[in-house]
């Protein structure tokens, strides 16, 4: 059987080849949602570059597994975008020594993602997301930024027993702020001036920042008097 060679994260080891589906099956315990289409996708984004065969079937070696467990990882654990791992695994590579980074830039926010890459970015399953939406926490297919954000927090939640239903005063809280802030900006939007528009974005950023503030404040004065 013929191989092409393949770059990989660690130094190349003898040993079996797997079947994707093998793959899935050796990683199942760690992540029980782990499906092909997932593992192909990080393929397709450049994460994992399995062994293929003359048939041209996919074939991933001990170094292949690890690799995406350590991906999967950095996705559930560090909250890391594929952009962000994708630069590290780069780095591991070409022999560095890199630190994860702690934060990442927002992407812009009229960027899409699909359902697949919304539960690639964000690790979130299939029933969670069902519930998330049933709860209107988040959209439908083309998913936003903000989607695969609310995403990974729910997942941190389930933690703590806290599950999408729970959330519904939040999600009635955030829709009253956003009236607040909507009957602010529009008096402003309608002003005939150039930089109309741009003021309204930054009162509207401003309101909500002391929002949060607020929010932050509240919750922080009762967490502080725990013993």
């Amino acid at each position: 059987m013929a191989v092409n060679e393949a770059t990989s994260l660690f130094a190349p080891r003898p040993g079996k080849l797997h079947t994707i589906g093998r793959v899935i099956e050796i990683l199942k315990s760690d992540f029980p949602d782990l499906s092909p289409s997932k593992i192909r996708f990080l393929e397709e984004q450049g994460l994992v570059n399995p062994l293929r065969t003359d048939a041209g079937y996919r074939k991933y070696s001990e170094a292949h597994v690890d690799r995406v467990k350590l991906i999967l990882e950095l996705q559930r654990d560090k909250f890391l975008p594929l952009k962000v791992i994708r630069s590290y695994l780069d780095d591991l590579d070409s022999g560095k020594q890199p630190s994860l980074p702690t934060g990442t830039r927002r992407p812009s926010v009229n960027r899409q993602f699909s359902k697949l890459e919304l539960i690639a970015e964000s690790g979130i399953n299939e029933t969670l997301l069902a519930e998330a939406q049933a709860n209107a926490l988040i959209g439908v297919d083309p998913f936003e930024y903000s989607d695969i954000e609310i995403a990974r927090s729910l997942m941190q939640l389930q933690r703590f027993g806290i599950s999408a239903r729970h959330l519904r005063g939040i999600k009635t809280a955030a829709d009253r702020d956003l009236g607040l802030i909507q009957g602010v900006v529009a008096s402003v939007k309608k002003q005939r001036d150039p930089a109309a528009k741009s003021r309204a974005a930054a009162y509207a950023a401003e309101i909500e920042a002391q929002f949060a503030n607020i929010r932050s404040e509240l919750i922080r004065s009762v967490i502080d008097k725990i013993d």
